[in-house]
């Protein structure tokens, strides 16, 4: 246990072979991931005496250099918000810039391989003769999802109004899950 409120469970690459996962497959919307994630807590609970009740808790998984990873369990009191994300609905957008579109099909089937579980949401605009992809990561500590599709497309900038910008400048053509998507149709 960190403190009462946070607890850190570390897991080393040998660790994540025998329970058959990575860190790059762990996603909260699967079911065995949720299922692993839980099993970790009542591991933890068992060994530290943490215990979050009935409040929120907040999950957070990072990788470590020794190609396992690092889980923090974090318990949210009274209307809490979880770290980087304030009063807001979600995170930050961020706006990438693409040429065209075989460059956007292949950032969007590599982030969503690489990074889909921190992806919040993404919509897809044309605008100025290419494209725009608006993305909430919720990586915001590490920003890999943002840095791998630097390497595809430009930053035009952060935060919602330039977002705003897009959305009223541009034409939309996919305005909600625009990665899961593109990958559906296109992987």
């Amino acid at each position: 246990m960190i403190t009462a409120d946070k607890l850190k469970v570390a897991l080393s690459a040998a660790d994540l072979a025998a329970l058959c996962v990575s860190y790059d497959s762990l996603d909260y919307a699967d079911p065995a991931s949720r299922q692993l994630l839980l099993s970790l807590l009542e591991q933890g609970k068992e060994r530290t005496g943490f215990y979050p009740r009935k409040s929120r808790l907040y999950i957070e998984v990072f990788p470590s250099e020794d190609g396992g990873c690092i889980i923090f369990y974090t318990r949210l009191r009274n209307g809490q918000h979880p770290p980087g994300l304030g009063e807001s609905v979600g995170p930050e957008a961020v706006v990438f810039a693409f040429d065209d579109a075989e460059t956007l099909l292949r950032a969007a089937i590599g982030v969503w391989a690489r990074c889909g579980h921190r992806i919040y949401k993404s919509s897809l605009y044309l605008l100025e003769g290419g494209y725009r992809l608006i993305l909430y990561p919720l990586d915001y500590a590490d920003g890999l999802s943002a840095l791998f599709l630097s390497e595809f497309a430009r930053k035009t900038g952060e935060g919602e109004i330039v977002a705003a910008f897009v959305e009223e400048h541009g034409s939309p053509l996919i305005e909600d899950r625009a990665l899961d998507t593109l990958v559906e149709y296109f992987s």
